[in-house]
């Protein structure tokens, strides 16, 4: 069954949420915490967005959906994806791509190395609950059980 997608490149490797400082002072925000993002940090951010708001044709996804990405990567440096991942999550929904984050209710992560070359591939289709593995709900349910039998 082909699925509905929307498809966006970006040119670069974005930073990582692991580049922000956390900064110790009484703020007033809901958690609590404060955080100092670098400005080299914060511009590329900018520039993420920017791309994606350039190729979103007025895109503004409001359903629960799966997102794929492809990292294109030049070396083999170490890079952590998942908080790569928390980046790019963030700029969705500020270049009103995705209407909010927890829409993501599933994502694959998947990075392939070309010597010289970087980018970032993402593909969002609609979310199909329709393919959930009943037998490992019901595992889940058995474990559960034996541990609150402990």
């Amino acid at each position: 069954m082909l699925k509905k997608a929307w498809e966006f490149c970006i040119s670069f490797i974005p930073p990582s949420k692991a580049n922000r400082v956390k900064i110790n002072t009484r703020a007033f925000t809901k958690s609590g915490k404060r955080y100092l993002i670098p400005k080299d940090v914060s511009l590329k951010i900018n520039k993420v967005i920017w791309e994606l708001q350039n190729q979103s044709e007025n895109t503004s996804i409001n359903i629960p959906v799966n997102v794929e990405i492809l990292f294109v990567l030049p070396d083999r440096r170490r890079r952590d994806l998942d908080n790569i991942m928390k980046t790019l999550g963030d700029c969705l929904v500020y270049s009103g791509i995705l209407k909010d984050d927890s829409l993501i209710y599933k994502q694959t992560l998947e990075k392939v190395i070309i010597k010289g070359e970087q980018g970032v591939i993402i593909r969002i289709y609609p979310y199909d609950d329709k393919n959930i593995d009943v037998k490992l709900i019901k595992k889940l349910k058995h474990y559960k059980e034996k541990v609150n039998g402990i």
